[in-house]
């Protein structure tokens, strides 16, 4: 064989490997985050106007499993988080993460940077009343009334995690 048969044969290896192992922690991570616990860790800035309920929203994700949540690769990035309100499936907020470095070890915690959340007055009205009506307290975790989107890419190619 000749020699740049060999060196190509060489690089496609090591192109289909890097793959992959892409793929393999792409799939890894989809697992992990789906088992994340969020938290409400504070609310700062709040602000209420006739128009809307604006104030910043301090998450924190609880790694409640026994493997390390670790990304630190230019080749995986985490993009976007999104928080929707379930009932309504209204967007209340989204922060822009655009980093490649998480890390939360085994029954550790990460702090997100703080998320701005803008409820028009309607809104929130409405999803004060309904949490009025269907319990007989106020429930002291709102977070339970939310879902997550984690915008995560890797390769070029985007997914969404849903939790």
């Amino acid at each position: 064989m000749k020699n740049s048969t060999l060196i190509g044969l060489g690089v496609g290896m090591v192109v289909v490997s890097l793959v992959g192992f892409v793929s393999y922690k792409k799939m890894q991570l989809e697992d992990l985050v789906k088992q994340l616990e969020f938290k409400v860790s504070n609310i700062s800035n709040f602000n209420l106007t006739f128009k809307d309920i604006a104030m910043d929203l301090h998450l924190k994700a609880l790694n409640p499993t026994s493997e390390t949540l670790y990304i630190n690769t230019g080749f995986i990035k985490a993009k976007i988080l999104r928080v929707y309100h379930k009932k309504t499936n209204k967007l209340l907020a989204f922060t822009n993460l655009d980093t490649n470095t998480i890390d939360i070890p085994s029954g550790g915690v990460y702090n997100f940077t703080p998320i701005h959340i803008k409820i028009p007055l309607l809104t929130s009205g409405e999803l004060l009343l309904n949490q009025l009506i269907t319990k007989s307290e106020l429930q002291k975790d709102f977070t339970k009334d939310l879902a997550f989107e984690l915008e995560v890419t890797g390769l070029g190619k985007r997914s969404v995690i849903k939790f």
